[in-house]
């Protein structure tokens, strides 16, 4: 029985001892999904038209090498009119995205990435003038913090500007920041 005891707790000990080298060669995860909700706010000149509204978003990432990650992110955000408080303004941000990692990607802990990107967005005003469509740009970051390879909570502030016309828009430069926050899977 002594023998049975120790030969089981030396075959727990090396388990232990062995699994740390054989999950640090376990690949990196490459590809990502990312849901993010919270607010979407207009500023300069969008700003005296438009409130800070909720929003909600989500993205596809993969990484290229440690380094290098391409992502697609769309991000809804609903504002209300500045003068009356009653119209809705509904935006819908669509990007695609180069990103750099500071950091590298993480098993465990802080991740840095900074990104930029061209895409389009649309304006919806309460079906007065139909959607409103525009080219777009994008700078941001993803700020994650790493559970495991799998898990991670994400804070995302992005700058998308819209190059608009002015007698649609009031300004032929919309630049409105979606600041989301959310869970990160990867596989």
């Amino acid at each position: 029985m002594k023998r049975t005891i120790t030969r089981v707790g030396v075959a727990g000990l090396a388990l232990v001892l062995l699994h740390a080298p054989l999950a640090a060669q376990q690949p990196t995860p490459r590809l990502f999904v990312e849901g993010l909700a919270g607010a979407v706010v207009p500023t300069f000149d969008i700003a005296d038209v438009a409130k800070t509204g909720g929003g909600f978003g989500a993205a596809l990432g993969y990484r290229l090498n440690q380094r290098w990650v391409v992502m697609g992110e769309f991000d809804y955000g609903s504002h209300k009119d500045k003068p009356t408080g009653s119209a809705d303004i509904n935006t819908l941000h669509y990007m695609a995205k180069v990103g750099y990692s500071l950091t590298g990607p993480r098993d465990r802990g802080w991740e840095a990435i900074v990104n930029l990107g061209v895409g389009a967005v649309s304006f919806d005003v309460g079906g007065l003038t139909g959607t409103l469509t525009y080219p777009a740009i994008n700078a941001g970051a993803k700020i994650a913090y790493n559970f495991n390879r799998s898990f991670a909570l994400v804070l995302s502030p992005q700058g998308d500007i819209a190059f608009g016309k002015e007698s649609e828009l009031t300004t032929t430069n919309a630049w409105v920041w979606p600041f989301t926050a959310g869970l990160r899977v990867a596989f």
